[in-house]
């Protein structure tokens, strides 16, 4: 039986493919390069752009501009055979390895039409070298371009002396590791025969197709590598001479600073949980700041991943991992055996290892900073270059949100997880974000892996986000405002906006700003300790004592500011918490102080109205508003500085628990009365109407408040010996027994208590006059209604000398008006003399009565 056979224009199409649905051009291909680079073990990569070595060289493709890649990475014979294979190498099973596709390298065909390479290592000690065109037969023969031939000895010697020649490689070491990559950079030709028809006529051209920010990009990801130490950009100059460009390096001031990824790390079959810290700061050449970065790694317990397979449980932490690799939906993939170099099928790698780095970058010709949040395998997928033309799959992989001040912000959350082969996108990322995907136990290779990525993703990496950001807080030392910066980005994402991204991110931590006596700070928390939210930081913390005391068992954090809390988490406070704030209070203090005041006013509109108006708070705060209107003098209360904050108080009593004290003139007066009132603890609160924003009041006064107010006010009229005080608490009373029903009730208990003021006209003075006096005034017709001074009053005066004529007004008259027994009181005319005098009443001598007849004889 006959395989497949393999012509040359099959790997080309093949690449062709790779190319326009992989692997992008410019810096993805840069990444790749890197990622082999790590791969071998390498500290250090050189890499740009040569003019060619002109005639000191036979092969053409030598003598043209070419792209460079050098590494002082190992170079094996499995790695000489992988790197002429396509699609299969022996990384597949190597957990010490990124790389697993075998495809990577293959991405420089985007700059190339064929590649040389050269290597020296351990393992080949007298170095080797080839050129490898897709177009040769497998002999190595083109007959389209017979000048393509192998490369010569001469012709590698004279490229390691270019090396040498730039300082590239030490040339007093000769037996030194390194590993280079030529990538001769096409250029149209006569025959026009290419694998794309990207050309690059000069170093220009293909400098162009790297972004401008490339240093930075690199920089970002050394932590992320456990190898890379140092990497640079040459380009060389119309005179031969290769000037650096950029370099990127790790901080190595301090090596007790400097922790980076240890993964992958091993070959090992034994998988161990474990936890890392990372820290440090990359160098660049351009920036003095450099970049600085934080997180943590972890590998994870099986215990995470039992979901994958029945009956896992009791399976233990090593088996399970052997168990999960023979699973027959387990992802395998064709490797090359080092030991016999023949095919064989191996288990795809299943390390449950994830990271989170966090870098700062001060901005350079930015008008504006950013968060960037990537997918990483280690390295970034996708690529944030045209993002809006990629595929909605590779999109998932790559979010940047503006952000607030001076830095630019990266999160790479990176997971060993199952993805393309082009290494731009995570497998079902998108569904896990939207929760359109289920968590079941794997019934074919795709679901498998779909359920590995979605518990890598969210008991995973999604879980150290919050750590990791603690980390990167406390290693550098960042301000308030760029942490508040930062999660304000964070909170304005994609990510964060998923329900179940955010449910994993704060699954077991918070991060908060959180406030305290002591001090306040941004704080890593566990997802279960008791939140409470404040308006802000307490101006003074001994002016709300209740707060200090709940500060021992709470986390107080701020209202507004973007702490990054588990959905729905309930930051509200209980009944009982919110009424020992206002008990705790000194009301002379608070309503003394607009900051106090303020403060307490935003505290209490923080909370939910229902709670609000629980029986509980609304007497805490009725009381609170008593004694501080009566500790606090009313016109200080009236000021610019304090009076809306207490009407935003009073507002916090339900209507109907307020009942509305009209404005009088003389403030004085009124706060006297209204001081004597507030020492009676009722249900209902007085409040003057300068406090009150209801046109009309809502609060009616009834049955035992009603009485205890008239009592009230009865007790002061008796005490006070100014006239002013009285008549002001009469108008009160007026007020009050105006706004009820109950008036008859009241005043039958009270009828001996003086709460009227009444003008004697007799006496010609006004006098205070009590409801049971008043009743038998009426019943004598000698109670009048309105003005008192009149002819007919007058003459009914003289007639009368030895009769009180009582004259109430307007107010009262209504207020009597519910009062059967006082209905109907007249105005003093010659219908009401003439009851009165039906009356019989003691009369004066003839001549004082004239008057009267005469405005009797005019009324008939």
């Amino acid at each position: 039986m006959a395989g497949f056979k393999d012509r040359p224009g099959q790997k080309v199409n093949t690449i062709k493919n790779l190319l326009k649905e992989r692997y992008k051009q410019g810096f993805p291909i840069i990444k790749e390069i890197i990622q082999n680079a790590n791969d071998g073990q390498a500290t250090t990569l050189d890499f740009g752009i040569s003019q060619g070595l002109g005639d000191s060289v036979t092969h053409p493709l030598l003598k043209t501009p070419a792209l460079f890649f050098l590494n002082n990475g190992t170079f094996t014979k499995s790695d000489q055979e992988s790197i002429t294979y396509f699609g299969i190498d022996a990384n597949a099973k190597d957990r010490g390895k990124i790389g697993k596709f075998g495809l990577g390298q293959k991405s420089v065909f985007h700059f190339c039409e064929a590649f040389f390479y050269i290597a020296f290592s351990e393992s080949i000690p007298g170095g080797c070298g080839e050129f490898i065109n897709p177009w040769a037969t497998p002999d190595g023969k083109d007959s389209k371009r017979p000048e393509w031939v192998e490369l010569s000895k001469e012709d590698r010697e004279s490229l390691q002396k270019c090396l040498f020649t730039h300082n590239l490689v030490d040339s007093n070491n000769p037996t030194a590791s390194f590993f280079l990559l030529w990538v001769p950079l096409r250029h149209k030709m006569a025959d026009e025969r290419c694998i794309l028809a990207n050309y690059y006529e000069s170093i220009n051209s293909v400098q162009e197709s790297f972004p401008e920010d490339m240093e930075g990009r690199i920089g970002q990801l050394l932590p992320m590598l456990r190898h890379l130490h140092t990497i640079r950009f040459f380009i060389e100059n119309n005179k031969g001479n290769l000037k650096q460009n950029f370099s990127v390096s790790l901080c190595s001031d301090d090596s007790s600073l400097l922790s980076r990824c240890i993964y992958p790390n091993t070959t090992s079959e034994s998988i161990k949980p474990d936890k890392h810290e990372l820290q440090g700061k990359i160098d660049l050449s351009s920036n003095q700041l450099g970049i600085k970065f934080a997180g943590q790694e972890n590998v994870l317990s099986a215990t995470n991943f039992y979901s994958l397979l029945n009956d896992s449980a009791n399976l233990g932490q090593n088996n399970f991992w052997i168990k999960l690799q023979q699973s027959p939906f387990w992802s395998k993939r064709a490797s090359i055996n080092e030991d016999n170099g023949e095919d064989e099928i191996v288990p795809d790698k299943s390390i449950p290892h994830c990271a989170v780095v966090l870098t700062q970058q001060s901005l350079e010709n930015k008008p504006k900073a950013k968060l960037t949040l990537q997918w990483t395998v280690f390295l970034p997928l996708a690529s944030e270059d045209n993002h809006s033309q990629q595929e909605e799959a590779e999109q998932e992989a790559h979010e940047e949100i503006n952000c607030d001040g001076d830095k630019d912000y990266t999160i790479f959350l990176h997971g060993y997880f199952f993805l393309d082969s082009g290494r731009k996108y995570i497998e079902g990322l998108r569904q896990i974000r939207k929760n359109s995907f289920t968590q079941k136990i794997p019934e074919n290779e795709d679901e498998m892996i779909e359920q590995w990525n979605y518990l890598l993703a969210t008991r995973g990496t999604l879980r150290i986000v919050l750590p990791s950001l603690q980390q990167f807080h406390e290693k550098h030392s960042l301000t308030d405002v760029e942490i508040s910066n930062l999660c304000n980005a964070i909170l304005k994402s994609r990510l964060f906006a998923s329900t179940v991204y955010r449910q994993s991110v704060c699954a077991e931590h918070q991060w908060i700003f959180r406030t305290q006596p002591s001090n306040n700070g941004w704080e890593l928390i566990s997802v279960n300790e008791n939140l409470r939210s404040l308006p802000g930081i307490p101006p003074k913390w001994e002016a709300f004592p209740a707060l200090q005391n709940l500060a021992q068992n709470n986390y107080f954090i701020i209202e507004g500011k973007p702490n990054l809390l588990f959905t729905g988490k309930n930051c509200r406070w209980e009944k009982q918490e919110i009424c020992s704030v206002i008990d705790s209070l000194n009301p002379k203090l608070i309503f003394s102080n607009p900051n106090y005041l303020r403060y307490l006013s935003e505290f209490l509109k923080l909370q939910e109205n229902i709670i609000i108006q629980q029986p509980e708070v609304q007497t805490s705060l009725i009381n609170l508003l008593r004694q501080g209107f009566r500790e606090v003098d009313l016109s200080h209360l009236q000021g610019e500085s304090l009076k809306d904050f207490v009407r935003q108080l009073v507002l916090k009593i339900k209507p109907d628990q307020r009942f509305k004290i009209k404005k009088f003139q003389d403030n004085t007066a009124l706060g006297v009365v209204l001081n004597h009132i507030y020492q009676l603890k009722i249900n209902l609160f007085l409040v003057y109407e300068n406090f009150e924003v209801l046109p009309e009041s809502q609060g009616v006064l009834r049955g035992e408040e009603l009485i205890s107010i008239l009592s009230c006010l009865n007790d002061f009229i008796l005490k006070t010996e100014t006239s002013s005080y009285q008549e002001l608490a009469c108008q009160i009373i007026y007020q009050v027994l105006s706004s009820t029903n109950h008036v008859e009730e009241a005043l039958n208990k009270l009828s001996d208590f003086s709460l009227f003021i009444g003008y004697n006209y007799q006496r010609e003075q006004k006098v205070l006059y009590n409801y049971a006096q008043l009743k038998k005034y009426h019943q004598n017709n000698v109670l009048f209604k309105g003005i008192w001074k009149s002819p007919i009053s007058t003459a009914l005066k003289e007639a009368l000398p030895n009769t009180d004529l009582i004259f109430i007004d307007k107010k009262v008259d209504e207020i009597f008006g519910k009062i059967s027994s006082l209905k109907n009181i007249p105005e003093c005319d010659a219908k009401s003399c003439l009851q009165l005098l039906a009356k019989r009443p003691e009369l004066a001598q003839a001549d004082q009565r004239t008057n009267l007849l005469k405005e009797l004889i005019n009324y008939v």
